[in-house]
């Protein structure tokens, strides 16, 4: 099996920023921090979902290096996440995080079981960023005013889904049995772990 020490620095990377972006937000609903203007609070916490759903995006790059190095010009300008999800869906269709569960078995095993429900889907991580996106732009006086108390009404369930996607995911390589296997953030020390797992044929 090839080395990927390079990959898993990278991701690891990347969590942790996602990481560091969860704890400004969370600072924020719990209102240790807050903007003086509603509406500047609002485009500061949008900010950093946009730029967590970017990095979720970029995870695929990262996990995929080799075959997207190709790539590299395009998407290190390419910021619009929907479009940075179709394209990577067309090379690798197992492109989005899966989350799991770790459970123990009764022979001192573990298994890790997919989660079901309670995580951003790709239909949410879409309909986020384009909310987080509008907010991003000066209000046009002439158009319907943007809803800002109901988009902060939904910050808590947008951060709790994100941490149910990332908490335990793992992220399958092009093609094979390899995949990266993440935690966002140890119970230990709040740091993210990334590890090689490889599927066997039995």
């Amino acid at each position: 099996m090839k080395n990927y020490d390079k990959e898993i620095e990278l991701y690891h990377e990347t969590l942790y920023e996602i990481n560091k972006r969860i704890e400004v937000i969370r600072d924020h609903i719990n209102k240790k921090n807050k903007e003086k203007y509603l509406v500047i609070e609002v485009e500061t916490v949008c900010l950093q979902f946009r730029k967590i759903l970017e990095k979720i995006a970029l995870l695929s790059l990262i996990a995929n290096k080799d075959i997207y190095s190709q790539q590299y010009e395009k998407f290190a300008k390419h910021y619009h996440a929907e479009r940075i999800l179709n394209d990577v869906s067309r090379i690798n269709p197992d492109y989005y995080p899966v989350p799991v569960e770790i459970v123990k078995k009764t022979n001192d095993m573990y298994e890790l079981v997919h989660v079901k429900s309670g995580f951003l889907t790709k239909q949410e991580f879409i309909k986020i960023y384009e909310i987080c996106g509008g907010m991003m732009h000066a209000d046009n006086p002439y158009a319907n005013r943007k809803p800002i108390e109901d988009i902060q009404s939904n910050f808590r369930e947008w951060l709790i889904k994100i941490c149910n996607l990332l908490k335990n995911h793992n992220m399958r390589l092009v093609g094979g049995k390899i995949m990266l296997g993440a935690i966002l953030a140890r119970a230990d020390n709040g740091l993210p772990q990334v590890v090689i797992l490889e599927r066997q044929d039995d």
